[in-house]
């Protein structure tokens, strides 16, 4: 018995000192405090594995945690403080670990919530805004912020406002407008900051610059760290408690106006530039923000200038002897764990005695646990990580892939399919800002599952299935350029990678695909016809139309006890015209269509009789040859080869001839003013070098043709107006 004992201490002992080589498991709320607790989410980086790094980002993030840990700042445990640190802080760590980290820690009212971000910030425009992560790497144009590896603002703070939702205090806190040399530029600072400054009820804002402005770092700083998170930590500590009665505690009005007055008076005088921070909001300024400890407040102030803080990397990779005496696991569960993260290290993430093989085996008899959760979260961790980077390459313009390539982008969406159900409970949103990614990547290629050829539209399916979810994704559109290419359709490739470099037109990758396309243009066309991007309809071109249909006058009669008539009706005669056309462009989708024809038409005016007059109905035809001159608009409905449009403008007829019967009986104005609606499609025959544009119009006299010629039959009229339909084709050059 005492050997077994024995043993099963052994194993637990080794266990244990294996786990110190692994990932801290996700431990739910201590139990053990009563009432409410603070946490805090924490990520600073200055070392970027592609961006322009910082110098004390990082530093400032430590800075805040020891604040936090501290007993100015409430003494917060390690435990409910997840610190992220320059190449951990990448954005799955963030979203995958992060927020797993704090759903497990059950937050509830009454809780306080830091949430403080140093490092990078840019956006796209006032609606898209980011924290750059670690590993972001947008290839110089701001567009691709949506696939590179960010963390999207929009999403954090919907995540904020759940958490305000439920009572719980979220101080956010992001020192990252640090520089205009992003692809945003100076306007992607302003729209970052504006963006970010909308609060909720229940959340408080501290932004270390006003919009548009730099956030300074120098090593004169408190031995090296951001303008802004030093003295807010300062402040925090104790020492903004004496801008109004110190009654060791610091209220949002007291930290605002205390940093508020330091950070721009240093600002001009030590660096001649200018940084406002931004404080929010005005209705909770007697918040209470910090509680001041006056002993720990004389230490830091004796303290602070030889303070020094290096590096660093705090992520919670380690658990602690207290930690480790309180776990009460079951021995193969944590064998299973620890076997689970060898095979991470190995990197051996699925497959036979992999770690997905692992995680499955650990949800099943041991669901629920910290350690299974963390299994979970560590493999979705690495389900994404590998998705991005063939993500990464494709915007690093390494995208000539062989076909066993292809079919690894391929089986690496079925896996972050597979990640995104593990996260989806956890994070809906940041879930779903994947699928993109997962469409983009299965169509690289015609592979389909097991890397098996499959049908090219299975690619192309994907493909706009990722544009329907990002529709101003340059690299969509991209790919979409080279499954044509891949198709031998030149046009359609050069269009999608024409419209590629116009909405990222600082992505160098866009530009290659659209010159690859162009030599390939040039080889099949030596006489360079096809290089240049095919014209669209309608745009300077000359012609002629023919057309027919049916038309007649719309007569009003007129009751006169003089008139032998009891009433006039039109009836339709047939109509023939034909004519040349000149179209050209007005700007964007719309055009205009001079067009002049030489017109055959006429009508019938039935005139009835009173029933004892012998001939009840008799019949006058009007035979008209004539010029119509017409000046309409143009609005197609798209840019491609097939496009459709709507036409609408007025129109000019000129009489020339009548016969002599309608000339006798009813004379009628040489000229008149026409108004001209119809739907046609401008169609592009590449071979022919045309345009065929069939349509169909509606036409109207705007003013009366009527003419009183003191007949019988003029003075049963008042009116006389034009009315047709008819179907045209017209036909142009290109």
């Amino acid at each position: 018995m005492r050997k077994k004992i024995l043993s099963a201490t052994i194993i637990l002992l080794i266990a244990s000192l294996q786990l110190t080589h692994a990932q801290t498991p996700l431990f739910g709320r201590d139990s053990t405090v009563t009432g409410t607790q603070t946490f805090a989410l924490i990520m600073g980086i200055s070392k970027y594995q592609h961006v322009r790094p910082l110098s004390f980002a990082d530093k400032d993030a430590e800075m805040f945690r020891d604040y936090l840990k501290s007993p100015g700042g409430g003494s917060v445990k390690d435990g409910n403080i997840y610190c992220l640190l320059n190449e951990q802080a990448s954005s799955i760590n963030f979203w995958t670990k992060g927020f797993q980290w704090l759903k497990s820690k059950k937050l509830q009212k009454g809780d306080k919530l830091f949430i403080y971000l140093a490092g990078h910030g840019d956006a796209i425009d006032e609606d898209q805004f980011f924290f750059l992560s670690y590993d972001c790497n947008p290839q110089g144009d701001k567009n691709n912020y949506l696939v590179a590896g960010t963390i999207q603002l929009f999403n954090l703070k919907k995540k904020i406002a759940d958490e305000t939702g439920k009572g719980v205090e979220v101080v956010f806190v992001m020192d990252a407008c640090r520089t205009n040399e992003l692809p945003g530029g100076q306007e992607g600072q302003s729209f970052l900051n504006s963006a970010v400054s909308e609060a909720k009820a229940g959340e408080i804002i501290m932004l270390a610059a006003a919009a548009g402005e730099e956030s300074l770092e120098d090593a004169s700083i408190g031995n090296g760290h951001g303008l802004f998170t030093w003295y807010l930590v300062n402040g925090l500590t104790g020492v903004a408690d004496s801008i109004t009665t110190p009654d060791n505690q610091v209220t949002l009005e007291e930290i605002q106006k205390y940093v508020s007055k330091n950070v721009p008076a240093v600002a001009q005088q030590q660096f001649r530039r200018k940084q406002d921070p931004f404080f929010c909001c005005n209705e909770q300024s007697d918040k209470v923000i910090s509680k001041v400890n006056t002993s720990y407040l004389q230490q830091w102030l004796n303290d602070q200038k030889k303070s020094k803080r290096g590096p660093g990397n705090s992520f919670e990779g380690v658990m602690t002897y207290r930690q480790r005496r309180n776990i009460n696991a079951d021995t193969s569960l944590i064998e299973s764990y620890n076997l689970f993260n060898r095979a991470i290290s190995s990197n051996r993430i699925s497959g036979n005695n992999s770690a997905e093989y692992y995680f499955q085996q650990m949800s099943k008899r041991f669901p629920g646990t910290p350690y299974t959760l963390d299994a979970k979260s560590s493999l979705a961790v690495e389900f994404i990580s590998a998705a991005q980077k063939k993500v990464d390459r494709f915007l690093a313009c390494g995208d000539n892939l062989s076909a066993k390539e292809k079919q690894e982008n391929y089986q690496a969406a079925i896996k972050l399919q597979q990640a995104i159900e593990l996260v989806r409970e956890d994070d809906p949103l940041y879930a779903q800002s994947l699928m993109n990614r997962v469409y983009f990547l299965k169509a690289s290629g015609d592979f389909g599952p097991n890397g098996t050829n499959g049908n090219t539209s299975d690619a192309f399916s994907n493909a706009f299935a990722a544009l329907r979810i990002d529709r101003n994704g340059a690299y969509i559109h991209a790919r979409l350029a080279q499954l044509h290419l891949q198709n031998n359709n030149l046009d359609s490739a050069y269009y999608y990678a024409d419209k590629a470099t116009k909405i990222a037109p600082k992505w160098p990758c866009a530009f290659t695909i659209l010159a690859q396309i162009k030599k390939q243009q040039q080889q099949k066309n030596p006489d360079n016809s096809n290089t240049k991007k095919p014209k669209l309809p309608g745009k300077n071109s000359i012609g002629f139309t023919i057309g027919g249909g049916l038309a007649h006058d719309v007569p009003v009669f007129v009751r006169d006890a003089n008139s032998p008539f009891l009433g006039v009706t039109g009836n339709n005669n047939p109509a023939f015209d034909l004519g040349i056309i000149y179209q050209a462009g007005v700007g964007g989708m719309v055009d205009i269509r001079p067009t002049v024809q030489v017109v055959f038409d006429g009508g019938d005016l039935v005139y009835e009789r009173p029933p004892t007059s012998g001939v009840q109905f008799e019949t006058i035809k009007l035979e008209n040859i004539s010029v119509n001159a017409y000046v309409p608009l143009i609005f197609r409905l798209s840019k491609n080869r097939i496009a459709p449009f709507v036409m609408l403008g007025p129109g000019f007829n000129f009489i020339l001839s009548q016969d002599k019967n309608s000339r006798t009986n009813i004379p009628v104005k040489r000229g008149v003013v026409l108004g001209d609606l119809g739907l046609g499609v401008d169609i592009g025959i590449k071979k022919a070098g045309i345009i065929l544009s069939p349509e169909i119009k509606y036409t109207r006299g705007l003013t009366n043709q009527y003419r009183d010629g003191g007949t019988i039959y003029t003075n049963a009229l008042s009116s006389l107006k034009k009315q047709g339909f008819t179907f045209h084709l017209y036909i142009r050059k290109k």
